[in-house]
């Protein structure tokens, strides 16, 4: 980007004093100009770019001569621009010639607000991007809320950078639109629509996204054999077949209910994935990506993050009175925990990177990389086959992303958080809460030395990510000491066979691959406790809503079996519900009680009699006292069928899901369909063919082990199951009060559940009708209410435990820090500071009266309402907590 061009991105914008007083000479602050300049030609209007990249890619094949030069995607989109285009800017001057419709009278207005070739190109890169991410063809609802969004966020992109240009004149963006209308009753629409632009209504959304769909739909057409796309008028004038519609209306049946779905011509389809598919997804659409300067601090909801983008502080679900709670909350320590891991900067990890594109390139299919060869294709009724393709172009996304900002010298995500207050970069393609291949590619831009325990903390991350994490800390460095040849050989050539393939077949590959590369350098510097090393270090909570739950309880027993007192080894409570589930299978496997079939026989034999008037009394008591007998005995021998059915096949990770779930409310239906999920792939592995009496015995083996793992579950966290209990009744009585859950977490964050009785209303569109979904002003579904509030209450206080613990590390220990939730990252030379840091906000945490604030607020909220007193609490001592080493480990 030449000067020129940066003063002129920068115009309008001052760069942040406090930046610019980090440069020292001329030369540091034109580059931090210029990336400021560069941030905000990524921010600005995304289809306007498009629009730029289309025109560079036709003017480029015109001057070549050959269209192969550009990819399938865009030169679909570049041979239909002119007719979608010219579509829409007949649509807009009907509007503005007051010929409108009932229903464009409410689209209309909105519609006009920008430019017809812009307005075009959202419509075509969010309906081609759909469309491919979703084989089926995505609901007509989604894909029209979509557009409507994105014509909602491009007015608004143009209103503020207008009255930026202009900060003199009154309504300028107003005053440019309305410049050639001459219906003042259009003009009033429009006024307001652009005064409340910020809030439309799914209504409005709806109707303006469905009008854009029409407009795509009726001009996007299937080229001939000449690769030229023509019209059905120009085909009837020339004597020629009609040509197809690029993309089809249908209808599909979903549980017996008929929804509206656009799918994509199949032509199209093969066409855009058969060439450079790699280069067919649109990356210029995203309109959040990673940045390249420090994001703006947030000061309130809305103000912060990017720097001229749009984004809220809240993903609200819908919810007015959340967002109006967060407005008047007093959330100063949120606000910084957010700024504060906002600052931290990145990179992209180039090594890694490159070997994965190497895999992409030689046809995928390892780790989370699909294939990129023809496979036989799952049946098209099969969940699988819409999650193929979606994750296909998911990873396509990802390395587009990685591969656009590989040499860029640091990155920054903004981060907002969910209404728990759950914290999450707002980039969704390419961030460290994603997968094994995403995390891999993302690392601290500042190297640090390694240190006294540096290197030992690398080797104990590098076991981690291959699974050996249910050992002590010494145990795992041995392992990492005893492969230390074959993480040499994996860093020496990771595409090779033997030893140099070791990194392959660790739980999280990439991850591991990034570990060899750094430590291979680290044990051949000169002195690895100087060898610079910026790749992140994970630190991983036990089990962490039972680590809550215990804290919350003070449960000396629970608290054991997550990490909370201190041993010589972690405990594993996923081996703990599994052990005790093995011992209940192994006696009820020895029942001795007769076969299912024989005591079916049994019952079969006794009389049933409708009615006392067919016997005696004393026959009638005696045949039912039988049957009743007979009953419980059928219970015992079914238990024994399943127990022997499951006899040696009980592991850990049969159970873990079910345990991991279950502090987020996880039902008796949910624990059978996760165990059965788990034995199903047992036996497949174990190479059984699933016929039909297969899958009975695993359904039946199920819900038996879902029952004992619940039942365990109970009896090792009694008091999580009282406090579970407690929160729910809670939740239900302010429910019955017509009144959602809400709370305030200790660092001041106002929770509001939004969860409301569904209503539902037809909506009119161009297209199709529709019923859309508006649970606002609705009464409060006190099911959810009840059931969501215990996950709900522990995730803000787990959020809570990780916002004390980046403030504390962030601007007190001055020390690199990110987080996955329940997963804590640093530098390896800052392992024990964070550690340490992390224990104490947890003791600090949970030392205040948690409970017991959350009742008093609700008696002062409902003072007519009687709730139950907090459960009785037991003994832990939480500060047994700090001496703890696999608390987080």
């Amino acid at each position: 980007m030449s000067d020129e061009d940066v003063d002129k991105w920068l115009e309008d914008f001052s760069v942040p004093a406090e930046q610019l007083a980090k440069c020292a000479t001329p030369e540091q602050v034109q580059e931090l100009r210029r990336r400021y300049a560069r941030q905000l030609r990524l921010e600005c209007s995304v289809y306007e770019m498009a629009m730029d990249k289309y025109s560079a890619s036709h003017e480029k094949v015109r001057m070549l001569g050959r269209s192969t030069e550009t990819n399938a995607a865009k030169e679909l989109i570049r041979k239909w621009m002119p007719q979608a285009a010219s579509y829409v800017e007949t649509e807009q001057k009907k509007i503005k010639a007051g010929k409108h419709s009932t229903d464009s009278n409410i689209y209309g207005p909105a519609l006009v607000l920008l430019d017809h070739e812009v307005l075009a190109a959202t419509g075509m890169n969010i309906m081609l991007n759909t469309c491919l991410m979703e084989p089926k063809g995505p609901k007509f609802i989604k894909l029209a809320l979509a557009m409507g969004k994105a014509v909602q966020e491009e007015i608004i992109t143009r209103k503020e950078a207008v009255e930026r240009r202009n900060p003199d004149v009154h309504d300028k963006f107003y005053l440019t639109v309305t410049e050639k209308v001459k219906l003042e009753s259009l003009k009033v629409r429009m006024k307001e629509y652009i005064d409340t632009v910020g809030g439309w209504d799914k209504r409005l959304q709806l109707k303006v996204g469905a009008a854009l769909v029409d407009c795509i739909q009726r001009t996007c057409y299937v080229p001939n054999a000449f690769g030229e796309v023509s019209t059905p008028e120009l085909c009837a004038a020339k004597g020629l077949p009609a040509p197809e519609p690029a993309f089809i209306h249908n209808y599909v049946f979903e549980r017996n209910r008929r929804a509206g779905v656009i799918q994509i011509h199949q032509k199209m389809a093969d066409a855009v994935l058969a060439t450079s598919p790699d280069a067919n997804i649109l990356p210029w659409t995203a309109r959040y990506l990673p940045m390249l300067v420090p994001p703006r601090p947030w000061k309130g909801v809305v103000n912060g993050g990017y720097l001229k983008l749009r984004t809220k502080i809240m993903r609200q679900r819908d919810s007015a009175w959340q967002m109006d709670c967060v407005q008047r909350g007093e959330m100063d320590g949120v606000l910084k925990a957010l700024n504060l891991m906002s600052e931290v900067p990145w990179v992209i990890n180039k090594e890694v990177l490159n070997v994965v594109l190497k895999i992409w390139e030689d046809g995928g299919n390892f780790g989370d990389l699909p294939t990129r060869t023809d496979v036989p294709l799952p049946d098209p009724n099969s969940p699988e086959f819409a999650n193929d393709p979606a994750l296909y172009q998911k990873n396509v996304r990802k390395l587009q992303v990685a591969e656009e900002f590989k040499d860029e010298p640091e990155l920054y995500y903004p981060y907002n958080m969910d209404f728990r207050g759950r914290v999450y970069p707002i980039p969704p393609n390419l961030n460290h809460l994603g997968s094994d291949l995403s995390r891999s590619l993302l690392i601290f831009r500042d190297r640090k030395p390694l240190g006294e325990h540096g290197l030992r903390w690398m080797k104990i991350h590098l076991a981690n990510v291959f699974g050996v994490d249910k050992c002590s800390f010494d145990e795992r460095v041995e392992f990492a000491n005893a492969n230390l040849d074959k993480v040499v050989a994996s860093a020496t050539d990771p595409h090779g066979e033997g030893d140099c393939a070791w990194w392959m077949g660790a739980d999280y590959p990439f991850l591991a691959l990034g570990v060899c590369f750094e430590l291979k350098r680290a044990i051949e510097s000169p002195d690895p406790t100087k060898y610079m090393s910026n790749i992140p270090i994970h630190q991983d909570g036990s089990c962490n809503g039972l680590q809550h739950y215990a804290a919350l309880g003070r449960d000396r027993r629970g608290g054991s079996q997550v990490n909370l007192v201190p041993a010589p080894r972690p405990s594993d409570v996923y081996m703990g519900v599994a052990t005790q589930v093995m011992a209940k299978v192994e006696h009820d496997a020895a029942l001795d009680v007769p076969s299912v079939e024989e005591v079916r026989a049994m019952l079969a034999a006794v009389p049933s009699y409708e009615s006392k008037d067919d016997v005696s009394e004393e026959e009638f008591n005696e045949a039912l006292s039988r049957r009743m007998k007979l009953r419980a005995l059928l219970d015992q021998a079914q238990r024994k069928k399943c127990a022997q059915f499951l006899n040696g096949i009980i592991t850990r990770k049969v159970v873990k899901q079910t345990v991991m779930t279950s502090v987020y409310g996880v039902t008796y239906i949910g624990a059978r369909k996760q165990i059965s999920a788990r034995l199903h792939e047992t036996f497949l592995t174990k190479g059984h063919i699933m016929d039909e009496k297969l899958e009975d015995d695993i359904y039946h083996a199920s819900c038996y082990c879902a029952e004992l793992t619940m039942g365990s579950m109970g009896d090792l966290f009694n008091s999580a199951r009282n406090i579970m209990a407690w929160l729910a009744k809670c939740a239900s009585k302010a429910g019955l009060s017509g009144q959602p859950m809400s709370w305030i977490t200790p660092l001041g964050l106002p929770v509001v559940q939004p969860y409301r009785s569904k209503n539902t209303k037809q909506v009119r569109t161009k297209v199709q009708h529709v019923l859309m979904v508006d649970n606002e002003g609705q009464p409060v579904s006190i099911g959810r209410q009840k059931s969501a509030f215990p996950p709900n209450f522990v995730h803000s206080l787990d959020s809570t435990h990780m916002m004390l613990t980046a403030i504390r590390c962030l601007e007190e220990e001055k020390i690199a820090f990110a987080a996955v939730h329940d997963s804590y990252w640093t530098h390896a030379c800052s392992v024990d500071i964070m550690n340490r840091r992390l224990r104490e906000q947890f003791v600090h945490l949970y030392e205040q009266p948690l409970l017991e604030d959350l009742l008093t607020e609700l008696r002062l909220r409902f003072p007519d309402v009687e709730f139950d007193d907090v459960p009785e609490l037991g003994d832990l001592d939480l500060r047994s907590v700090l001496e703890s080493p696999y608390f987080f480990n």
